[in-house]
């Protein structure tokens, strides 16, 4: 009898064991979601305050707008694939910002307005190069 409870409180112990790591598992993808969520979000935020800065002619704006986009592509939470072309999209994007931060510093708001529009075709095309990997 003594043996069985052990053999039976040992099995409960291995299965909770196992449902724990699941679980903590399943917490760490959730959280790693949360964590992608927000780094996505704070690139809407900086892309907001370059385009907020092309309506109003705010240079500084575009040019900060710019550089924070830049930044947050070097950052890891960028980095969620690790292929030759996704490391290529990523360089031609921060081309792109580099050009919008020139046309800014240069007061250039045609400049800057071609610059932004090659900024969102770079984002476009690497959000599609990511959908597409991802299937």
């Amino acid at each position: 009898m003594r043996s069985c409870r052990r053999a039976t409180t040992k099995t409960w112990g291995w299965i909770s064991g196992c449902a724990a790591a699941v679980c903590a598992a399943v917490g760490a993808q959730d959280q790693a979601v949360d964590d992608v969520a927000v780094f996505m979000r704070a690139k809407l935020d900086h892309s907001k305050n370059a385009l907020e800065g092309l309506a109003l002619a705010d240079f500084d704006l575009i040019a900060r707008g710019a550089q924070e986009l830049s930044l947050a592509s070097q950052e890891s939470s960028w980095q969620v694939l690790q292929t030759e072309d996704y490391a290529r999209l990523s360089t031609e994007f921060r081309r792109a910002c580099d050009g919008l931060r020139s046309a800014a510093k240069a007061e250039n708001l045609d400049g800057a307005v071609l610059a932004w529009m090659e900024v969102t075709q770079k984002c476009v095309q690497c959000h599609r190069y990511i959908r597409d990997e991802r299937k």
